[in-house]
């Protein structure tokens, strides 16, 4: 993916989460197609919580430092690593909404080398900012496939 379509992809995530939800009631959102998947309000939590709690902030710190070492997020089930436990939908989506905003503003602030600033993750190793953005991307879009799947209970 080149840093246009990364950024394009996770611009267009929030309004793709609203639009594949339109229209259901709560029960619906709340619904699990089979037992051990995630509902599509614990999808969106899942997104809110993983871009507030963990990867922003990384990023941040991508920047801010010289090749940081995060820790786990899994002993605070927290982020990516979290059973997502859903809250109320339209405050989870506005949420989301608004820490992609200041995620698309930290991205969209970088200068060229910025982009190849290291962190080294738990899980998948030594990463550029440019490779983490594109990891963000491509978790939106296997996300937005799970919530389009999950729709048609």
């Amino acid at each position: 993916m080149t840093r246009e379509e990364i950024l394009a992809t996770l611009r267009a995530t929030p309004n793709r989460v609203e639009a594949s939800t339109r229209g259901l009631s709560p029960e619906q959102r709340a619904r699990r197609r089979k037992e051990g998947e995630w509902s599509i309000g614990e999808i969106l939590h899942h997104l809110l919580i993983g871009e507030r709690d963990v990867i922003l902030p990384r990023l941040r710190r991508m920047l801010g430092e010289d090749s940081p070492v995060f820790p786990s997020s899994a002993p605070s089930r927290t982020g990516f690593a979290a059973h997502p436990a859903p809250g109320d939908f339209a405050e989870d989506l506005s949420a989301f909404r608004s820490v992609r905003s200041q995620t698309l503003a930290f991205l969209d602030g970088l200068g060229g080398d910025d982009w190849q600033r290291m962190g080294t993750t738990p899980t998948r190793g030594a990463l550029a900012i440019e490779a983490y953005a594109q990891y963000l991307a491509e978790h939106d879009l296997e996300h937005l496939a799970q919530l389009r799947e999950t729709r048609v209970v």
